[in-house]
């Protein structure tokens, strides 16, 4: 396994140095997976399913997945290299499907949280007199 790609205890480790993955990463798409290329068979995968599991990377380890085998995904990603295998083969119809709102969902409306039992009448009296409020004793 490569060098931790953040220095913070939540995130995961990657595949390959983290000097490389800044090269791979700042290089545009095109660029990027012609980098990735040059990885071992293995290694190219883990860096397809590691950027593709992040929301910011997603693209990224789809257009890297897209110049893996299906047997390397399987490996790197168990039953769910199956998923990048099919969706990296045409990355743009993927990407395009996955920016499209589902036409059979709307948005959830908002509701407030309601609770059972509650009474919402003004406090009984607890038979304190007037008097008992004066508090300078």
């Amino acid at each position: 396994m490569g060098l931790p790609l953040e220095s913070s205890l939540n995130e995961d480790t990657g595949p390959i140095p983290e000097s490389l993955f800044k090269e791979i990463k700042g290089a545009g798409a095109p660029n990027a997976v012609e980098i990735a290329a040059s990885l071992p068979e293995a290694q190219r995968a883990q860096l397809a399913v590691f950027c593709y599991r992040k929301r910011h990377l997603h693209e990224l380890g789809l257009r890297i997945a897209s110049t893996c085998d299906i047997n390397s995904l399987l490996q790197a990603a168990g039953t769910g290299g199956e998923v990048i295998f099919n969706q990296s083969r045409d990355p743009d119809a993927t990407l395009a499907k996955e920016a499209m709102p589902h036409a059979h969902s709307s948005p959830k409306p908002v509701t407030l949280a309601t609770c059972a039992n509650v009474n919402m009448s003004p406090p009984m009296d607890v038979g304190m007199d007037d008097d008992d409020w004066d508090l300078e004793d």
